[in-house]
């Protein structure tokens, strides 16, 4: 049924860019019927084509609710401290670390979204926390999770928790390790994933070679984002 409503969502938004091309196509030929008005139109037809064909395939990946999450969302509000008395929690690194160590940390599992990549189908593969180590020397912080799943960050920074999500704002670098069935075999293969930050943009690189799919992050998310 989801799989239906992300096709259907996609579709229908990907008409939208069509629509207003065509609006416009027609006022803009309206005023200037020559070679350059039709030329000017022609090309506002293919970015509008190569337009739909984007957005239909990121409600594919991501699924309808993210894709309109990310369009209204608001950043600025979003990383507002916690107020007092809220059950979400401003932390450090190290205090994450060591809360999980205690047993005493708020979140204990969810679904992965790396600088708006998801591990796995949106919302659906769910991992629990096994531990949280963090070394002060190298800023690097280790997350251990089951199904043989972990992450490395370095220089994570802004750390909220609550007991339905785990937020890190900022890194300089996330690897996230994994196992994966091998192409054309039933046996376990060693993965990653790497996401780094250079130059105002996200550098990826994936060992993935059972399926060709694209790591759709971007510079503007938050660095890791795990949901309940």
């Amino acid at each position: 049924m989801r799989k239906l409503i992300n096709f259907i969502a996609g579709i229908l938004a990907g008409i939208a860019p069509l629509i207003i091309a065509g609006i416009l196509g027609v006022l803009i030929y309206n005023e200037l019927q020559s070679l350059t008005g039709i030329i000017i139109c022609i090309i506002m037809g293919l970015l509008a084509v190569w337009s739909a064909i984007l957005i239909f395939k990121k409600i594919q990946r991501n699924g309808i609710f993210d894709f309109m999450t990310v369009i209204v969302a608001s950043p600025d509000l979003d990383n507002l401290k916690p107020t007092e008395g809220s059950k979400t929690k401003e932390r450090t690194p190290k205090e994450l670390a060591e809360l999980n160590h205690k047993g005493q940390n708020l979140f204990k599992s969810g679904t992965l979204k790396i600088f708006g990549d998801w591990h796995g189908e949106p919302y659906q593969e769910s991992l629990d926390i096994l531990r949280i180590d963090y070394d002060e020397s190298t800023k690097q912080m280790e997350i251990q999770f089951s199904e043989d799943t972990k992450i490395l960050i370095e220089e994570p920074d802004h750390i909220l928790e609550s007991p339905s999500l785990l937020k890190i704002l900022s890194a300089k670098k996330i690897k996230l390790e994994f196992q994966h069935k091998k192409k054309n075999s039933t046996e376990e293969g060693n993965y990653f994933k790497t996401y780094m930050v250079t130059k105002n943009k996200i550098e990826t690189a994936t060992n993935m070679d059972w399926v060709k799919q694209k790591i759709d992050a971007s510079i503007g998310q938050d660095a890791l984002i795990i949901f309940n």
